[in-house]
């Protein structure tokens, strides 16, 4: 066991000092509720979980999982909803030091796993990751072929995706110029930049919402497959705490259903609750969950939610290998536990 702690302590500082991290609000803050039904024998504790950005709609599922007691129903005692800030450590650190799960993305967990830490992806949110080429519409970028020319601003944090994007499509990366920028895409609207690497359901709306003529072209839809808003756990969880790791997805599934059949109470709870101290823009919230929403369904029938098929999978793989990380599938992900919760609850998925 202490050599496993010291291997621990040296990833976490070695994910620290690589600086593998999502940009997120200004102060490091956590939620701790425990829902409103009765804790379950199972006796798991509490579903600890670190997310990647403030907390907007993005994690409305999980605040759904939670005032709707589907953690406690599920055998947690509660929840701790941990927000991420330009302070705090790396979430993939996170989870392999303090907290249950992690919410991050295929090519950062991949670069992780790449330098020995013990994660996996067990599930994710959208099926289509939700980075976006935004450009204004009087100069749109609508294409690989666009971004010659270019300059694209790109925040520090979303930049192995981006390198990632350039190396998967084998673009000429010397006739982009990248440029660093803080989480904020408004030199955009001034000229200072051409393009910037936002998300779809939070910078596009909010700059839409301000009046700015925005277009937007998902990653995805440029030939960059990747899910987004993946779920991540140690694997010492999997081997040892599989029960664990199934009630958490329960809990999860059960969330998200509840923001797809209602995306403007998920809105109401994001906006009056748990970011009540972002002064969220109520309309402006709603579109944003509506638009992750858009990234979250497939157009199957009875969909499973949070799942991944063994098709996106080995696709998410061929494309962070062309940005060098050659890893395989059995290498970053573990998708058997949501498989055996959906096996096990065929109802959980969409009617």
């Amino acid at each position: 066991m202490s050599a496993q702690l010291d291997r621990r302590k040296f990833l976490t500082r070695s994910l620290a000092v690589g600086g593998i991290a999502l940009a997120g609000s200004a102060a490091l803050t956590a939620c701790v509720s425990t829902g409103s039904a009765t804790d379950s024998a199972s006796g798991f504790g509490v579903a600890s979980q670190r997310l990647s950005w403030l907390k907007n709609t993005q994690f409305a599922g999980s605040y759904l999982a939670d005032r709707n007691g589907y953690y406690t129903a599920a055998g947690f005692s509660g929840a701790d909803l941990v927000a991420g800030g330009p302070t705090a450590p790396p979430i993939e650190s996170d989870v392999l030091t303090r907290t249950f799960a992690g919410v991050s993305q295929v090519p950062i967990v991949g670069s992780a796993v790449a330098k020995g830490a013990p994660l996996k992806i067990i599930g994710a949110v959208y099926q289509r990751y939700a980075g976006c080429i935004m450009s204004m519409g009087t100069k749109p970028i609508n294409g690989p072929a666009d971004l010659y020319g270019k300059t694209i601003g790109c925040a520090s944090s979303s930049e192995p995706v981006w390198r990632n994007f350039i190396a998967a499509l084998g673009l000429d990366e010397s006739r982009i110029k990248t440029v660093p920028v803080q989480g904020d895409p408004i030199g955009m609207t001034v000229g200072e930049i051409d393009g910037y690497l936002g998300f779809i359901n939070s910078q596009v709306v909010d700059l839409r919402h301000k009046g700015f003529d925005i277009r937007a072209t998902l990653l995805a839809d440029m030939g960059f497959p990747l899910v987004g808003q993946t779920y991540i756990t140690t694997q010492e969880n999997l081997d040892n705490n599989r029960d664990k790791v199934k009630a958490f997805l329960h809990a999860e599934i059960r969330g998200w259903k509840d923001v797809l059949a209602d995306p403007r109470h998920a809105t109401d709870l994001t906006v009056d609750d748990y970011g009540r101290t972002l002064d969220l823009d109520r309309a402006a919230t709603l579109d944003c969950c509506l638009a992750g929403n858009d990234l979250i369904r497939n157009g199957e029938r009875a969909q499973q939610i949070v799942a991944i098929s063994d098709d996106a999978a080995a696709a998410n793989i061929t494309a962070i290998a062309a940005g060098g990380l050659k890893l395989t599938v059995d290498d970053l992900f573990d998708l058997g536990p949501i498989r055996e919760v959906y096996a096990e609850n065929p109802g959980l998925a969409l009617a």
